[in-house]
Formats: C-alpha cells, sequence, structure tokens
C-alpha cells in the first residue's frame, strides 16, 4: 500500500512539472549572444565597417566621373590633333563585320591615332552595332569613309531610282551622285573613296573604265570613267565635280567636314580636277612607292606633293606587314614629311595577331613621334 502512494506521489509531481513548464518563454541564447556581443564590443568597429563601404561607393562614383571627363579631354585633344598638319595614317578596313570571329573585324580596336579609314566592302545596311562603332571610331576624329570602283553609272549601288537611271548622261550621272551622297548622309560616314583605276585591267576583260562600245541610248549601264589618260575626260570630271560639290553641302548643312579621295590612276586624272581631292591615294604595293612621288606630280603638279598617300597591301602578305616601317621612313627620310601620309588595303590584317595593329602603330609613331 505503501510503495502505492509512493508511486502516485511520484507521477503527481510530474505532471505538475509537465504542465507548470508551459507557461515558459523560450530564450534564443545565440541571438541575445551576439546582439550583446554587437552592442558592447563590435557595434563601433561594425559602424566604422559601414561608413567605409558607404566611402569607397562614393569614391568609385567620384574616380568614374573624373576619369570620364579626363577621357572627354584626350577626346578633344586627339581630335584636335587630326586637324593638324600632319602625315595621316590611312586603311582600306575589310569584311567590317561585328559577328565574325575574330577581334580584328571590330573597327573599335583601330589605334586611336587612325586618321582615316575606308570601308572596303559591306557598308551599307549596317547594324545597331556597327552604327556605334563607327561613331565611338569617330569621336576620337577617324573618319570613316566609303567607296568602290567606278566605271559606270550605278556601280556599287544596288538600288536604283523609280523609272531607272536616266537615258541623259549628265542627268544619269548626277542622279548617281546624288545617291551616294544620300547613303553618305544616311549612314553618317565622312565622305567618298573613288576608286579609280582605268589604267588597270579588269579581271573581266578590258580596262577598269566604262563600257563606251555600247552605243547611245545605253543599253546596260552609263559609262563614267573614260578608257583614255588625255581625252574623253567630260562625264568623269562632271561626276567628280557633282561629289565635291555634293559633299560640300553636306558639310554646310551640318559643319562636319567632309572628305573627298581618289586612288588608283592618279596619273590619269586630269589636271584640271585636283582641288577637288583631299587626298591622292597612291597603290604602291610591295614597296613600290619611290616611283609614285614624281609619277603623281609629274601629272598634276608639284603642289599635291602633300596630298599624296602611299599605300602597302597587307591581303595575304605578312611580310609586308612586317615591313611596314619603311613606308613611314621614305615619308620622314625621303620625303622630308612632304607627304599626305601611308596606308594599307586590309589594314586590319595587322590585328589578326594578338589584336596589336603592332606595325601600324609603329609607323605612326615614326610619321609621328609622341610628345614626351
Amino acid at each position: 500500500m505503501m510503495n502505492s502512494i509512493k508511486i502516485w506521489l511520484a507521477l503527481s509531481l510530474i505532471a505538475g512539472c509537465m504542465f507548470a513548464c508551459t507557461d515558459v518563454e523560450t530564450i534564443d541564447l545565440e541571438k541575445k549572444a551576439v546582439e550583446d556581443l554587437y552592442n558592447k564590443r563590435d557595434k563601433d568597429k561594425w559602424a566604422e565597417e559601414d561608413e567605409q563601404k558607404r566611402q569607397n561607393y562614393e569614391d568609385s562614383v567620384r574616380i568614374a566621373k573624373e576619369n570620364e571627363r579626363l577621357y572627354e579631354l584626350y577626346l578633344a585633344d586627339l581630335r584636335e590633333y587630326k586637324k593638324t598638319k600632319h602625315p595621316v595614317m590611312f586603311g582600306w578596313f575589310n569584311a567590317w563585320d561585328e559577328t565574325a570571329p575574330g577581334e580584328y573585324f571590330n573597327l573599335t580596336l583601330l589605334p586611336d591615332s587612325m586618321d582615316i579609314v575606308s570601308i572596303w566592302g559591306n557598308c551599307f545596311h549596317i547594324s545597331d552595332n556597327r552604327l556605334k562603332q563607327m561613331k565611338e571610331v569617330q569621336k576620337k576624329g577617324t573618319k570613316v569613309i566609303v567607296g568602290w570602283i567606278i566605271e559606270e553609272v550605278g556601280n556599287g549601288l544596288q538600288n536604283k531610282p523609280d523609272g531607272g537611271w536616266s537615258e541623259d548622261p549628265y542627268t544619269g550621272i548626277q542622279q548617281y551622285a546624288d545617291a551616294i551622297l544620300d547613303s553618305i548622309a544616311k549612314y553618317g560616314y565622312d565622305g567618298f573613296d573613288i576608286d579609280y583605276e582605268p589604267s588597270y585591267a579588269s579581271p573581266w576583260g578590258g580596262m577598269h573604265c566604262g563600257n563606251w562600245n555600247q552605243g547611245e541610248p545605253w543599253s546596260k549601264e552609263m559609262p563614267i570613267i573614260s578608257c583614255s589618260q588625255d581625252s574623253n575626260k567630260d562625264y568623269e570630271n562632271f561626276f567628280f565635280q557633282a561629289l565635291r560639290d555634293g559633299l560640300d553641302e553636306l558639310e554646310a548643312k551640318d559643319g562636319k567636314e567632309r572628305i573627298l579621295n581618289i586612288n588608283g590612276s592618279i596619273h590619269w586624272l586630269s589636271p584640271s580636277m585636283k582641288g577637288l581631292f583631299s587626298y591622292f591615294v597612291a597603290q604602291s604595293y610591295n614597296g613600290g612607292y619611290s616611283s609614285w612621288p614624281s609619277r603623281i606630280t609629274g601629272r598634276l603638279g608639284n603642289d599635291v606633293k602633300d596630298r599624296i598617300i602611299y599605300t602597302e597591301t597587307f591581303e595575304n602578305a605578312v611580310a609586308n606587314q612586317g615591313n611596314f616601317t619603311r613606308y613611314a621612313d621614305f615619308v620622314v627620310k625621303d620625303l622630308d614629311g612632304v607627304a599626305g601620309g601611308i596606308g594599307a588595303y586590309h589594314i586590319n590584317a595587322d590585328a589578326a595577331e594578338k589584336n596589336e595593329y603592332r606595325n601600324v602603330r609603329k609607323a605612326i609613331s615614326i610619321m609621328n613621334p609622341p610628345i614626351k
């Protein structure tokens, strides 16, 4: 009996304890310890770290704005430099395409000190990304122009005016010049680069000049470029003048300088036309620059010496890239700096290795040494 009483008392005590414990508040000892640690020991330290983070953020914003300001000053200085008289760096840029593999298809890889780049092929219907690249390059004062071989009305353009080109020669040529100018204005190019090659053989037969054997009215396209060095120049001269006049009108309209270059058979150009052109670009490939000064000045006069650009070809020619500084040496040492400058066909081939434009940069620094 006594054992039963003891057992009953023990169970009662246990039950009482269980009911009593339901009213006890649970204490989060870890949270309490962290709060005490922060308030008593690390509060000041953490506040200091928070202040440092805030200061770092403000410094980052300030530095970014300062870098942006300094870069704008750099661009302004770069543009002013390119307005000065100096031997320029020119190049035909091949296969401009931001989606192609290889960074050297990217226009923005060009050296900042590049003066003029002529887009060779794929120059119209360009994407927003390519337009963005062109504007970035132009902010550096680099002129981005476009051009192709001119032989007949319509060359280089896919679209014709409503009703086609006029059968009247001068009207048709003016239509063609206007169409080129409209495209230049539409895409924001800085000028035109006439590939004028009547003294060079065409891979399609004959020379790179108009087809003058089809008679009038013109059954295919209207010829522009004469196949003679000294005669039948009326149409080509009219075309050159129409382009120059149109570029001048664009320049007067928006204040943006427009250039007109001519390359190729410069020694066939009518001397009366020489005042229309910004530069005469000699295709002096594979080191053949030495004969070009007399060839051009003998035709156009000595007053064009400082507008002649001597160009090398980089197309499938790694050795020419490595020897490109000889062109800069020719301008500096042989011509005493009296030249338009130098350039290269497929200039972006020099960026194929490590995206550097190593040889182009060396040549620029020879012609225009950096100020120390």
